[in-house]
């Protein structure tokens, strides 16, 4: 329910701009410059972040650059206040991306004090271990059989010893039943240092995984944020795959009929087996290649005009990298322009600013203060705005809101006959006051159908925590994310300009500034009240 207090200000908004009536204008406030929103400035500005001079806008490339130079020089054009590093409109941060040259292994029985396996997986060598996740790091511990890795607490089922610490966890993986989360869990939490998988008894699919994966090799691959890697000071556990005639040899199996068997009695009468510590230690050792990555958030900031407010910050996000240079099409374009994805976005949150700084010189600007923010490393694993909310540049105590946009300038399959819609993520699973403010703003314009179809935290798709909203949700901070929906083009070279509605992107848009100023010239700040969340953001990474 829209509080009193809300509808109060509404209609005062409203009445405002219809009580003047004939030639005479009615007098301006800030809510009446979303009509300086347009299509025609909103492609004028995808249409350079869109470009394929941009190669993409990948983060850390000179493509993303570009766009972030674009981007401070329009913030600068609009006469908003640079707060990044040196009195600039950026915001550094520095990532590491890790390339593994080979990786080798050392298998030895502790019984008789011998090495039984010995190899390296490079380039141009295989042997009888494959990493297929994680283990960038030395790894060394002795091996526990877990047998299938089941877990079913309504039928007492635990194929986990209780002790995990150090050890490498040999499993017989089953799609159907073995419990990966558990097997996540004793890896993040419970200190094992990895997983042996045994998949199955062809030794000509394992073979083939040893091949397939040599072309990874001294390649770069993900970036991680730098400054946490020094936190975390830990290692990394690794996801090795055994051959699986090596497995049966470490099992005392005398063939690969005998490890099929195994595994099936196991699977039968899962309640019979118990966990056991086998006679082998793993050595695990990769060799690594580290490069930093240097990149940056936009940040642009609209003092706001009261004395008492203008320190609480409304914070408008959106990401400006996408995913560079990849695979083409069946018409040979590489280029994964991002004009969507997030594109939209980028040019929403200009376009916002503009009009917001509009107001302000016109003596209407909003009461608190307002940050817009174009983070990088979003396609990366939410990297810039994590960078952000652990390195704010005004605190998250005084953080009143988050409003993040990925995605507004297309049409999802669901929504052809009737484009007059945006989903809304966040709001009321978060915030009832939120949510009030939300349905306020649309009632002020847009008029779009405000969809919650994903604003489920049970949703399969978990949206709530997919974006760079997620980075300021965990520490409390309400928020909206609006969204139109993935499209066949997503993540897709044809992700291009061309393909953007610009009618429902205006309509959009102009919400999205509704809402800031509606948060902006609020009485009270939203608060958190859903339980349901606040227990979640307990329990999830943080």
């Amino acid at each position: 329910m829209i509080q009193r207090s809300l509808i109060i200000t509404l209609a005062v908004v409203l009445s405002a701009c219809s009580v003047f009536k004939g030639k005479q204008e009615p007098p301006k406030n800030t809510y009446t410059f979303s009509g300086e929103i347009t299509k025609e400035g909103l492609y004028n500005d995808l249409a350079v972040l869109a470009h394929d001079s941009l190669q993409g806008r990948e983060t850390g490339t000179i493509g993303e650059e570009k766009a972030a130079r674009f981007l401070a020089k329009r913030y600068s054009e609009m006469g908003l206040q640079p707060v990044g590093d040196d009195n600039s409109y950026f915001q550094y941060y520095d990532l590491v991306r890790s390339s593994v040259n080979k990786i080798s292994y050392k298998l030895t029985d502790t019984s008789a004090d011998s090495v039984v396996d010995e190899s390296t997986h490079s380039a141009d060598q295989g042997g009888n271990f494959v990493t297929l996740f994680g283990g960038n790091d030395a790894l060394s511990g002795d091996v526990v059989f877990i047998g299938a890795g089941m877990v079913n607490e309504a039928e007492g089922i635990n194929q986990y010893p209780e002790d995990v610490s150090g050890k490498w966890l040999m499993v017989m993986y089953d799609r159907e039943h073995t419990n990966m989360q558990n097997l996540q869990s004793a890896l993040s939490e419970g200190g094992a240092v990895g997983a042996l998988l045994v998949v199955g008894t062809d030794t000509a699919d394992f073979q083939q995984e040893v091949e397939s994966r040599k072309e990874s090799f001294g390649r770069g691959g993900g970036l991680s944020l730098k400054y946490r890697q020094t936190e975390s000071g830990g290692t990394s556990p690794a996801f090795n795959r055994v051959n699986p005639m090596l497995a049966a040899k470490m099992l005392g199996l005398s063939s690969l009929e005998a490890l099929a068997e195994t595994q099936s009695k196991i699977i039968a009468e899962p309640n019979a087996f118990e966990a056991r510590a086998l006679n082998f230690e793993l050595a695990h050792n990769p060799e690594v290649n580290e490069e930093t990555v240097q990149t940056k958030n936009v940040v642009a900031f609209l003092e706001g005009s009261d004395p008492e407010l203008k320190d609480e910050v409304v914070v408008l996000t959106s990401h400006y990298d996408h995913v560079g240079i990849g695979r083409p099409d069946s018409t040979g374009d590489n280029l994964y322009n991002g004009a969507d994805d997030d594109g939209s976005g980028t040019a929403a949150t200009l376009s916002t600013a503009e009009a917001m700084m509009q107001a302000k010189e016109a003596g209407v600007g909003p009461k608190r203060s307002v940050l817009f923010m174009n983070v990088s490393g979003e396609e990366k694993g939410l990297l810039g705005s994590r960078y952000y909310s652990d390195h704010p540049i005004f605190s998250i105590d005084n953080t009143v809101a988050n409003i993040n946009i990925d995605m507004i300038g297309r049409v999802d399959p669901e929504h052809v006959a009737d484009s007059n819609y945006v989903y809304i993520i966040g709001g009321e699973i978060i915030s009832s006051q939120m949510d009030s403010l939300t349905q306020m703003a649309n009632l002020m314009g847009p008029n779009l159908t405000l969809s919650d179809r994903y604003n489920d935290l049970e949703d399969p798709n978990q949206f709530y925590r997919r974006s760079d909203h997620w980075n300021f949700g965990r520490l409390g901070v309400p928020f909206v994310f609006f969204f139109n929906g993935t499209h066949e083009d997503y993540h897709r070279p044809q992700d291009e300009i061309e393909k953007i509605t610009f009618g429902p992107l205006t309509k959009r848009t102009r919400l999205v500034y509704n809402l800031t100023a509606l948060l902006a010239n609020s009485p009270n700040r939203p608060v958190v009240d859903n339980q349901a969340f606040i227990e979640k953001t307990q329990v999830q990474p943080r």
